[in-house]
């Protein structure tokens, strides 16, 4: 058994285990075939899944940090990719023993999440033209992105039916399927009835559509949200649904709401995911000082 004969097993566990969107998995698999390109070009022939040991496995990340000179965020990528299929192949008894069950992440520099400011989201919120109906939609779903800090992919999935204006939430579905409430405050609940009272007739239960009547596709929400950003003006690069995400949280923070409620919110497995966000405040970090000054 090689590597190349099992990547077709491996990216349906991770579709239907782990539930990975499409992007993601792609990204797997390019991984282990850039890793099986490497065996084939060193070793002359693709050796059996029980002939890959931890040296070889060194040897290929020494190859890629210094001949590739690959930064440490995709050696990383490298190694997350590799463990969790050797992991996968443990399981399925191919192998014993995950050969980079003693290989570490290399040490990532911490990057500050990139978000807009109150002025700037305002500014981003006021200019979907709403005097027509998919400026309307758009609206909406930058204003969802930016109040509730769902995942673009939750916000993809979401239907109809998992809107409750009675109770002011949305089920959302996040990582590995795990469900949870999140609230909506006025400005996100208008928002969507403007949207939903105009809403074309579908058998689609999403609840944004496209001009055919299906469901919003994300690269569709990645594209508008972009177009809404140069026209508003905005000077920040890069700025996509994911750092409308960081905004929420970032917002949520400056206004003093705990982190473990934050975590909640974003639907983050662990508290590390979320704490990036308590460095995004120098005004409330000079503030701290200064308070010394009455000692």
């Amino acid at each position: 058994m090689k590597i190349s004969d099992k990547i077709s097993d491996f990216d349906n566990f991770l579709s239907v285990e782990r539930n990975l969107a499409e992007r993601t998995r792609k990204e797997y698999r390019q991984e282990l075939r850039k890793f099986v390109e490497y065996l084939i070009r060193t070793k002359g022939s693709e050796p059996l899944i029980t002939k890959i040991e931890t040296p070889l496995i060194r040897q290929y990340l020494n190859h890629l940090q210094m001949e590739r000179e690959y930064r440490a965020s995709s050696i990383a990528r490298t190694i997350v990719s590799l463990r969790t299929f050797f992991k996968f192949c443990v399981q399925e008894n191919h192998i014993k023993v995950n050969p980079l069950g003693i290989i570490s992440n290399p040490k990532l520099p911490k990057k500050l999440p990139i978000y807009l400011i109150t002025s700037e989201l305002q500014k981003l919120l006021n200019t979907p033209d709403q005097k027509e109906l998919s400026g309307i939609r758009d609206a909406a779903i930058i204003t969802l992105l930016a109040f509730t800090g769902i995942r673009l992919k939750e916000l993809v999935n979401a239907n109809l039916t998992d809107i409750d204006f009675e109770r002011s939430t949305l089920k959302v579905f996040g990582k590995g399927s795990k469900e949870r409430l999140v609230p909506l405050n006025k400005i996100v609940l208008n928002s969507l009835r403007a949207y939903l009272d105009r809403r074309p007739i579908s058998e689609c239960p999403s609840i944004f559509l496209n001009r055919f009547g299906n469901r919003l596709s994300g690269r569709s929400i990645e594209t508008l949200v972009k177009k809404y950003v140069l026209k508003a003006g905005i000077n920040k690069s890069k700025i996509s649904p994911h750092k409308l995400r960081h905004t929420f949280a970032t917002l949520l923070h400056m206004n003093e709401v705990d982190i473990l409620e934050i975590q909640k919110l974003l639907g983050h497995a662990s508290i590390t995911s979320t704490q990036i966000y308590t460095h995004t405040n120098p005004d409330k970090l000079k503030q701290a000082v200064e308070k010394l000054d009455n000692l």
